[in-house]
């Protein structure tokens, strides 16, 4: 996938459908991925998956050196907008909902837990600012290192780290604890 006409950086032209097509093929289940992590939800990460698809289609783009790192990061960054379009219009169901079918088990109420813990986060996350969301989502939900990171969004290595510093003070302050992902594990 490194030599298309979309690497062609005198071309500038939107992908073909057959070139979208063939990256969708190549790269959609990790694409969706991607988006599922942040938004926890298959129906809006399919979605998010979809659009990550006609936006190649529809905007000119130059080489592209790594098509995983560029589709991925678009992808967190599509989530993100749409969990930010999604709290814009609409407010989050109160925590206690997600256990009101509760079964009274163990397991029934660490998976409560676990749901509330998501919500909680995906809160926080929303509220950071785009770039600190973005570097935390490509981090500690993708696993992806500080210089890949820099290399798909187009900053410096010290700036990603910057913004992981801002985004796990932030969100251990919203979530009033510390979060999974310590400063120690990015």
């Amino acid at each position: 996938m490194r030599s298309t006409a979309m690497d062609d950086p005198s071309a500038r032209q939107a992908a073909t459908p057959e070139q979208t097509a063939e990256l969708a093929r190549a790269y959609g289940r990790m694409v969706f991925s991607a988006a599922y992590q942040v938004l926890g939800d298959h129906a809006r990460a399919e979605d998010v998956q979809q659009d990550v698809f006609l936006r190649l289609m529809q905007r000119p783009l130059g080489r592209v050196d790594a098509w995983p790192a560029l589709l991925k990061t678009l992808a967190v960054r599509m989530a993100i907008d749409q969990l930010r379009r999604h709290h814009r219009w609409q407010r989050l169901l109160p925590i206690w909902r997600a256990g009101r079918d509760e079964v009274g088990n163990d397991s029934a109420d660490r998976h409560v837990e676990r749901t509330q813990q998501a919500a909680r986060l995906r809160h926080a996350l929303f509220r950071l600012p785009a770039r600190e969301a973005e570097c935390f989502a490509l981090r500690c939900l993708h696993g992806m290192d500080v210089a890949e990171i820099a290399r798909s969004s187009g900053m410096t290595a010290n700036h990603v780290s910057v913004c992981l510093h801002r985004a796990v003070r932030k969100l251990e302050s919203d979530l009033g604890t510390s979060t999974p992902a310590t400063e120690e594990n990015l």
